[in-house]
């Protein structure tokens, strides 16, 4: 056993007191917000201040109505379409509503800009100015409650979930956990492929197997692989708990932020044998090759074979209980992420989560078993690559 920790140990600390891992554990969750920055600063570079002008052909819309507010966009009433033109040529208002004179009865509002239509916000501060208009005729608690709307509070009754015009955030977060957790994780199993390889190349192996069992061997390199997959992930939520709180006082949706403890408990049970199914499945291939080139050759293949839900995601939208939605959830390489990403959007019956999480580990104690069986007859035929049929046979137990 001694032996065993000794070479977590030192996996670990060869894989953490790198400069590669020092990148990639700081890039990933650094490069997020540094995109999310990029995106909020330039879609608030593309807001104008400039007053929205309107002409009101109907002569009955009161601009008085409408808040003196720094909030909302100011707003320009014009007489002539001439001059309300030539002021938009002149950049002195964004953008010209014309409202016809048999409006609202007719709907079709005449829009002018030169190059950008406002932006969402501002279409809504002057859609809320014609709301306020068109409802000043009614008593102002009914007016101001027909403004307000309704804000919906969606009760999933079988995960026992809510979502909520406020709880938006909660819906993106599944999203960016799922990204992070699957580079970390494919991080950690690459290096595994890799270490195995090249220390069966180079003859290292050899020399350690005089001392230690293959099952030591094996577990204590995925022990301290994981510790660093699990070092890897606190660096990360360490900097995104940061960047919210940070960017909580600035975002009214992170104000609304409710940790979800179902989504990261459910997340938990299914990455631990994720992650042991993901190193087995790279202990097999690296023990089945010749040398680190080979083995580098079935990363992309494994990549895709455990990321394939972030291709699927429009399916995840359109319909989150379609066939292949469901089949790819129930698929034990892609369990942990298909579940994931649906948290997000919608709701995953216990059935399927628990039949999802019965596969997964069912296929990873099988592959664990394999792994071994596949180690040692690879250090048996050292420096041959092995072929599927002899893998076989040796699982079977006929050769």
């Amino acid at each position: 056993m001694r032996n065993f920790w000794l070479v977590a140990r030192h996996e670990y600390g060869r894989t953490v007191f790198t400069r590669t891992f020092l990148i990639i554990a700081l890039a990933v969750p650094l490069g997020i917000a540094a995109l999310v920055g990029i995106i909020a600063f330039v879609k608030e570079g593309d807001k104008s201040d400039l007053p929205i002008g309107y002409i009101d052909q109907t002569q009955s819309f009161d601009l008085t109505l409408y808040p003196d507010d720094e909030d909302y966009i100011p707003l320009q009433a014009y007489d002539d379409k001439e001059a309300a033109l030539a002021a938009l040529q002149q950049e002195e208002i964004q953008a010209l509503f014309i409202l016809p004179a048999n409006y609202p009865a007719s709907m079709e509002t005449e829009l002018y800009y030169l190059e950008h239509p406002p932006d969402g916000d501002h279409w809504r501060d002057f859609h809320h100015f014609i709301r306020l208009n068109l409802l000043a005729a009614y008593p102002d608690e009914i007016g101001h409650r027909l403004i307000e709307g309704a804000n919906i509070t969606v009760h999933d009754i079988v995960n026992d979930r809510q979502f909520s015009k406020e709880g938006n955030i909660n819906i993106v977060l599944p999203f960016i956990v799922s990204i992070i957790f699957f580079i970390s994780t494919l991080f950690a199993s690459g290096t595994m492929i890799d270490v195995v390889a090249d220390e069966k190349e180079n003859r290292t192996m050899e020399l350690m197997l005089t001392t230690l069992s293959p099952g030591q061997f094996i577990g204590g390199k995925a022990l301290g692989l994981f510790a660093a997959t699990l070092t890897q992930l606190a660096i990360h939520t360490t900097i995104l708990v940061i960047g919210l709180l940070i960017a909580r006082p600035y975002a009214s949706g992170i104000q609304h932020l409710v940790v979800p403890w179902g989504y990261i408990g459910v997340m938990a049970l299914f990455f631990f044998p994720a992650y042991a199914l993901i190193s087995a499945i790279m202990i097999a291939i690296g023990s089945a090759v010749s040398n680190s080139q080979q083995a580098q050759q079935f990363v992309g293949i494994l990549t895709l074979l455990f990321g394939l839900p972030l291709f699927l995601v429009i399916f995840i939208f359109e319909n989150p209980g379609a066939p292949i939605v469901v089949f790819f959830t129930l698929f034990p390489t892609t369990a942990f992420m298909m579940i994931s990403l649906r948290w997000g959007v919608s709701s995953v019956p216990f059935w399927q989560m628990g039949i999802s999480w019965v596969l997964l580990v069912a296929t990873t104690i099988f592959m664990l078993w394999a792994a071994t069986k596949i180690f040692r007859l690879g250090m048996l035929r050292y420096g041959q690559p092995l072929n599927m049929k002899g893998i076989l046979a040796n699982l079977r137990g006929t050769k």
